[in-house]
């Protein structure tokens, strides 16, 4: 059998043998089978003409070894057939197995492709993605390189734009010097003109507390707005009367320099306690003098006194360092305040939970600086 070798071996069993292989190998073995069958036929018959030629020798003794022999033959052809059909059964199973085993590796092998399809489609989805996402980054960047000018030149237009409503719709519009003589106990908003301002403007008047009457010029409650500004946005404010909000320090000179004011800070921390502070005077200085807080009466209330520590102090912001620390405090504490040395008090600063001087604080609400979850700064003009 060493001339199918490459397919069939002792040491390798048939499993390398495929259909062709299988077909030329049981071929060959047929035609052997079928010259071993002729060459015993022949035989056989030579054997038969001889015992018809001598059949009248009737005494000559039977040769039994030809009969033998014929056994012995055909034993061994029974065997080789045998042999023939368990080798060609053992063929066919490895052929049938190796053609699923085929069959598995073409799976195996479209489902590779389907998931390498699959991965170049989501790289490549990937790849869009960021890169769109580079350049919207990039266009940030971009547009932050001028942004506080963008943000004076949009406050500037909005400013403009709130005048101009005004003066159109103030022959409809009932206008108040300020918010004690607004008569109603509903808090909102209205449009006051007080005596030495030359156009009126939209402030909130908070008419349910402490009597009523405040106008309301500071009001932190979610921390949407950020309150970490240059000098010309506390000058002239910033936010909305519906959020958070700053009133401007102009407005608050102003208003403060014509007439008595009283001034509340309204506080709640982040459990809900709600406390105030009250001081019966309060002023605010001219541009020139930096805004300086003028005027500060005396306290009552439930907050402790944070403020007083700040009396007569110029206001500073990151770019506008008026205190008298070494430190720029605006730019240090992140916030805009009557900063002394620094501060005792700073609900413009960072609306944070935790205790640090950064924070949204009053100090003598329990000696911390805690941060804060309220604030608001009410004024009101004294009869």
């Amino acid at each position: 059998m060493t001339d199918i070798k490459p397919c069939l071996t002792n040491s390798s069993p048939i499993v390398h043998c495929n259909a062709v292989q299988v077909m030329h190998l049981c071929s060959r073995m047929l035609v052997k089978i079928l010259f071993f069958i002729c060459v015993v036929c022949a035989l056989h018959c030579n054997g038969a003409t001889e015992v018809s030629s001598e059949s009248n020798i009737a005494n000559r003794p039977i040769d039994t070894s030809d009969s033998f022999g014929y056994e012995v033959l055909l034993g061994k052809l029974e065997d080789l057939e045998s042999k023939f059909w368990n080798m060609w059964l053992e063929m066919k199973e490895q052929n049938e197995q190796i053609m699923r085993n085929h069959s598995l590796l073409e799976n195996t092998h479209q489902g590779m492709l389907w998931m390498l399809t699959r991965l170049e489609q989501a790289v490549g989805h990937n790849m869009t993605t960021v890169m769109d996402r580079s350049w919207e980054i990039l266009q940030q960047q971009i547009s932050c390189a001028n942004h506080e000018n963008w943000k004076q030149s949009v406050l500037e237009m909005l400013q403009n734009k709130t005048i101009i409503t005004f003066k159109k719709q103030l022959p409809t519009m009932k206008s108040y010097e300020d918010c004690t003589k607004v008569l109603v106990n509903t808090s909102g908003k209205y449009i006051i003109h007080p005596q030495n301002f030359p156009e009126p403007f939209e402030a909130y008047c908070a008419q349910e507390v402490f009597e009523g009457g405040w106008l309301v010029v500071q009001y932190r409650f979610d921390g949407s707005v950020d309150f970490y500004r240059n000098w010309t946005e506390y000058r002239n404010g910033f936010g909305t009367l519906d959020g958070e909000f700053w009133i401007g320090l102009e407005k608050l000179h102003r208003l403060t320099k014509n007439g008595d004011y009283e001034l509340i800070v309204e506080l709640k921390d982040y459990d809900g306690t709600y406390i105030f502070a009250r001081y019966d005077d309060f002023e605010i200085d001219n541009e020139e003098e930096k805004y300086s807080l003028k005027k500060l009466g005396s306290y009552t209330g439930s907050a402790g006194d944070s403020l007083s520590y700040h009396k007569s102090m110029k206001f500073s912001t990151f770019d506008s360092d008026n205190d008298l620390s070494s430190l720029n405090c605006a730019k240090n504490y992140d916030g805009g305040w009557w900063y002394k040395d620094c501060h005792y008090s700073n609900i413009n600063g960072l609306y944070r939970k935790g205790d640090n001087t950064k924070h949204l604080c009053w100090y003598h609400r329990k000696n911390n600086y805690d941060g804060l979850a309220y604030s608001r700064m009410l004024i009101r003009k004294k009869s």
